[in-house]
């Protein structure tokens, strides 16, 4: 069982701006002329399933299979696989692979992270995109840093809470999931946590493995990267 598992019915109650960003990832999908795309830890199909609508032959892949069948549910005709984003098999290559929602940052170490980078690259047809959405650690720890947030669906009832706070290593978040049923009460106590990655070291691994950088945003709204002001780093990378 994942983390995942446990707060399938939670997690779209937390990202709520999802709809927002999808036009930003049509447009540059757009700009590359890419077609056939696979996201990685699509999770609910936050974005898997507007992408599908907009005409992408996309296709997800995620761990948790609480999670697999909250996104089978809204789009039964989505093609999803069961995998771990460090050693996926597919029998496929794409002309771009997505990993977004910092997504990349939840495995453990630079380790794991560079084994996803080496099977993304196998899977990338030549000239292929990979999109990379990461936090900028830097300056969502300065204004985030031991704070708490609510949020209730329309009856409330599903409640969450999360806590975020800096670790080590890590970009700890606690999530407080309050769940109500014919009258019977719920709670679930949730550990999430970011590695705090080396940008540095990212973008060398980055060129080891074989990809260019193209293009650096500050969020997917497509606004400029800024060291000290973006909470987000988004990179374009191209398998070269």
């Amino acid at each position: 069982m994942t983390v995942y598992d446990s707060i399938n019915d939670a997690y779209d109650l937390v990202y709520t701006d999802v709809h927002e960003k999808v036009p930003f990832v049509v447009d540059i999908l757009h700009k590359y002329q890419r077609k056939e795309i696979l996201e990685l830890g699509c999770g609910s199909g936050l974005f898997t399933i507007p992408l599908k609508q907009k005409g992408f032959a996309i296709e997800g892949l995620e761990i948790s299979p609480e999670m697999i069948k909250v996104t089978q549910k809204k789009e039964p005709n989505l093609i999803l696989h069961q995998g771990d984003m460090r050693s996926f098999n597919l029998p496929k290559s794409f002309d771009a692979i997505l990993i977004l929602s910092s997504t990349l940052t939840l495995l453990q170490n630079h380790q794991e992270m560079n084994q996803c980078l080496h099977c993304s690259y196998e899977h990338l047809k030549p000239g292929g995109i990979f999109f990379l959405e990461l936090p900028n650690h830097a300056v969502e720890i300065a204004k985030s840093d031991r704070t708490q947030e609510f949020y209730a669906n329309e009856d409330s009832s599903i409640i969450v809470v999360t806590q975020s706070l800096q670790l080590e290593k890590f970009w700890r978040e606690y999530w407080y999931i309050f769940r109500q049923t014919a009258g019977e009460f719920q709670k679930d106590e949730i550990t999430c946590d970011e590695f705090l990655y080396s940008p540095s070291l990212l973008l060398d691994d980055l060129q080891k493995t074989g990809f260019k950088l193209l293009e650096t945003y500050g969020d997917l709204f497509g606004n400029e990267f800024d060291e000290k002001q973006s909470w987000r780093r988004v990179l374009i990378c191209q398998k070269i």
